[in-house]
């Protein structure tokens, strides 16, 4: 499922009065989201999982195609931890 089908399916079960409106909720909810984190509060979506960012350490990588050692930078990612229910549909 991309963003498009995402916001096809927003539509249909929402009865939003346009796919246009859908759209536009689907993108404040990602921009809600994605700001939030990107401040370093998190996001606990019941049901879903939590959104929060981390800082991944600089380390010393090799480059596949000479074996070169190459120095990788430490930088901030955002990271996705399943909540409880999500888990057990997926294990279904």
């Amino acid at each position: 499922m991309n963003k498009r089908d995402l916001v096809q399916e927003f539509f249909t079960r929402t009865g939003v009065p346009s796919e246009a409106a859908a759209e536009r909720a689907v993108q404040a909810f990602i921009d809600i989201i994605v700001s939030s984190v990107a401040t370093g509060e998190e996001v606990r979506i019941g049901g879903l999982g939590v959104f929060d960012r981390v800082y991944r350490k600089a380390r010393v990588a090799q480059d596949p195609n000479t074996g070169e050692a190459v120095d990788v930078p430490g930088k901030w990612v955002m990271r996705f931890r399943p909540g409880k229910r999500a888990k057990d549909a997926v294990n279904k």
